[in-house]
């Protein structure tokens, strides 16, 4: 039994979050590891890779008692930006071009990306009924 008022959205954003960023990380990884790119264009073309999966998993499982904004799969690629600027960031200042060092930098980008991703998910992409 659920308490009366307990939103399931932040365990569930928790869970689905933390696939997406083991995926991005080892794709960041792999990607800034392997390919003759510069390092901070490698993790953001992940990073928009990643887009649709995630929109995808958080309409899914993530927050399935609200329905997305009519126009969610533009807002959640609007709020990924942010995303894609802190994983290009954080890139550019600590990616050495080593597999396991890269792969912890990734996951550290793609928990500050998170914070801002819920707030901005739960507010504007999959708004309460009664904030419409």
């Amino acid at each position: 039994m659920t308490p009366r008022g307990f939103d399931r959205t932040l365990p569930r954003f928790l869970v689905v979050g933390a696939g997406l960023a083991l995926l991005y990380a080892t794709l960041a990884a792999l990607a800034t590891s392997q390919l003759p790119l510069p390092k901070a264009l490698a993790s953001a073309i992940v990073w928009v890779l990643c887009i649709p999966v995630g929109f995808w998993a958080h309409r899914r499982f993530t927050f399935t008692a609200r329905q997305a904004h009519r126009h969610g799969l533009w807002l959640y690629a609007a709020t990924q930006a942010l995303g894609i600027g802190i994983s290009a960031t954080v890139s550019f200042l600590l990616a050495r071009g080593s597999f396991w060092p890269d792969l912890f930098v990734h996951l550290l980008a793609a928990a500050l990306a998170a914070i801002a991703s819920y707030l901005l998910n739960r507010r504007f992409v999959f708004p309460h009924p009664k904030a419409r």
